[in-house]
């Protein structure tokens, strides 16, 4: 018999993108920010978030591919994995 496990992943990513990301809100962004959003998220094959909290200003996040150094949250993921 198998089991799933949740697991916790924290990840780092522009502020801008909260609301997009935890509420389904894009108002105040642009569509380059909606898909720079949309294709980090596809690139973590996480879901999305559940919740964030801040993370300061951030130089080398962990979106850096989709957006340059700036204010930060720290984003929860939980994703389950078969065991």
């Amino acid at each position: 018999m198998s089991t799933s496990t949740i697991r916790p992943y924290r990840r780092t990513a522009p502020s801008s993108w909260a609301s997009y990301l935890i509420n389904g809100d894009a108002s105040g962004l642009d569509p380059a920010d909606i898909a720079a959003a949309d294709a980090w998220i596809e690139s973590l094959a996480f879901g999305s978030p559940v919740s964030c909290e801040d993370a300061g200003f951030v130089g080398y996040h962990d979106a850096r591919e989709f957006a340059l150094a700036t204010d930060c949250q720290t984003y929860d993921f939980l994703v389950s994995s078969a065991d």
